[in-house]
């Protein structure tokens, strides 16, 4: 079967009638899961694929890839609205998106993430059916040393993220590395600081501590502060403002569309790295939207852009990440592992056998992926009004009600009820990070990217020694890290002289 024929085969199946109604409810149960805290992608796909044993492969596909499409953009509403990430590649939208909200423009922020998933997840898309040939030559490239140098270069884009300085924030940084160390040591199997605590053997989990640094940290300080959760708005917005700020928030989308384009290219080139994922991506993106923008000082404060970035690059790293595991059936994040064992189910094969065999299914892949975020896109829409003007309701009321529903994502990972009391630990290391005013997320993508950073500087260093940062791709990645680093100290010097009087 050629490429033209796969996607004429492809669209026509994905708007069958024997299709099309598992993408649609495969969309709307991923937005639902995306707007619950704590339950992620994964999590989405965990439950899909319990269905796919009676269904046929184009279905099975449209369902569970259509549930995995929708829950970036349900986290993305979460977490503008209620300070609250519903997955941890929503954490970078904190940022801005919770201060838009504060200043009144919770619709635009909504309309401009729900726009740029859209347009993110179609780039992937897109890229996915025209890598395709080319996959097995690039991939291949990519090694232990590879990996593990662009890991770190992903870690130094913690220094311009925020609004917090670059010291505090590789400190963060740091912690993050130190925190992903906990539980056995995949080299010399033996246990590290895990104080006796068999929970800790396997490390800490990811959605408590994100639940902790950012919605159990949000609720400590709301419930101090008091008043509601939006403070500076004056009055709730009429469903017609609501919607007229929407329209606004998707204009402002494709007016930068440019930096919508650049940020979809990092998340769909993130993902095809197998282990990197969406929540390193979107903070790379975040820090490429203020490094490259004219008005960086205002990031942090509410810039629309701090959001079109994160959000864009979200959605385009399943692009990415669905490349990898279709060409070589290697999974570029949990999620696509999830799908890796749907596709056993529903008899496929990945490698050669699909791209020659069975390309329908991936032009079935693609357009799930492109209407699923569509269909997330028009109904997240109306669900704006309700969830904002639940953002009015005073800190006495909402604490409590979130509280429960925090707890319930940190316990519905692992049924763990130690994972209630790592939300809570973090919840309090979050609040006391915001008031000294260190970056948690640079704690999180520090503590995202240890596992990786050191599964790969052990092999690299295995495999070739302690000279392999001297191999072509590892050394231009190095030269590009030091670059930045020296890059964004000279920057921050010179701004020092320009507010000290008399200096030159």
């Amino acid at each position: 079967m050629t490429v033209i024929e796969g996607m004429i085969s492809g669209f026509a199946q994905s708007i069958s009638w024997s299709v099309f109604p598992y993408l649609f409810v495969g969309s709307i149960f991923g937005l639902i899961i995306g707007v619950i805290p704590g339950l992620s992608g994964h999590f989405a796909m965990a439950m899909a694929v319990t269905f796919l044993y009676q269904m046929e492969p184009a279905a099975g596909i449209a369902f569970i890839l259509g549930a995995h499409a929708t829950v970036a953009q349900g986290g993305g509403l979460t977490a503008i609205l209620f300070s609250t990430p519903g997955t941890g590649q929503n954490a970078a939208t904190l940022l801005d998106g919770p201060a838009m909200r504060d200043k009144g423009e919770a619709g635009i922020a909504v309309g401009a993430a729900m726009a740029s998933c859209f347009l993110g997840a179609t780039f992937g898309a897109i890229v996915l059916g025209l890598l395709i040939p080319v996959l097995r030559e690039v991939v291949l490239f990519f090694g232990p040393p590879e990996v593990f140098v662009l890991a770190f270069l992903a870690l130094t884009f913690v220094a311009v993220l925020g609004k917090e300085d670059m010291t505090r924030s590789l400190i963060a940084a740091l912690l993050g590395l130190l925190l992903a160390m906990i539980g056995v040591d995949n080299v010399t199997n033996t246990h590290r600081f895990t104080l006796g605590s068999d929970r800790l053997a396997d490390g800490l989990q990811l959605v408590p501590v994100i639940l902790g640094l950012f919605a159990v940290a949000e609720m400590i300080d709301l419930w101090v502060r008091g008043g509601s959760l939006a403070r500076n708005v004056p009055k709730a917005l009429s469903t017609k403002d609501t919607q007229l700020q929407i329209f606004k928030g998707i204009g402002l989308a494709f007016k930068h569309w440019w930096l919508v384009m650049r940020c979809s290219a990092i998340g769909t080139t993130m993902g095809l790295i197998p282990g990197l994922g969406s929540a390193p991506a979107s903070f790379v993106a975040y820090g490429h939207a203020k490094q490259s923008s004219p008005d960086r000082d205002t990031f942090g404060t509410g810039n629309v852009k701090g959001v079109i970035g994160p959000e864009a690059s979200n959605d385009a790293v399943e692009g990415g990440a669905l490349a990898s595991t279709i060409a070589f059936g290697i999974p570029g994040s949990s999620s696509m592992a999830i799908l890796l064992s749907g596709l056993f189910i529903l008899g496929l094969d990945t490698g050669p056998q699909m791209l020659n065999q069975n390309v329908d299914i991936i032009f079935v892949m693609i357009f799930t992926i492109i209407i699923g975020n569509f269909i997330g896109t028009i109904v997240g829409m109306f669900l704006v009004n309700p969830l904002s003007r639940a953002t009015s309701i005073r800190a006495s009321v909402m604490v409590p009600v979130l509280m429960a529903v925090i707890a319930t994502g940190a316990f519905a990972g692992e049924r763990a009820i130690f994972d209630i009391g790592v939300a809570v630990v973090f919840g309090i290391i979050g609040f006391v990070m915001k008031v000294l005013n260190y970056s948690r997320a640079a704690l999180l993508i520090g503590f995202v990217l240890g596992f990786a950073v050191e599964k790969n500087l052990y092999l690299a260093l295995l495999l070739d020694g302690p000279f392999f940062v001297m191999q072509p791709i590892p050394l231009a990645l190095l030269l590009i890290t030091l670059a930045f680093l020296v890059w964004n100290i000279w920057v921050i010097l010179r701004d020092k002289k320009k507010v000290i009087p008399g200096a030159k």
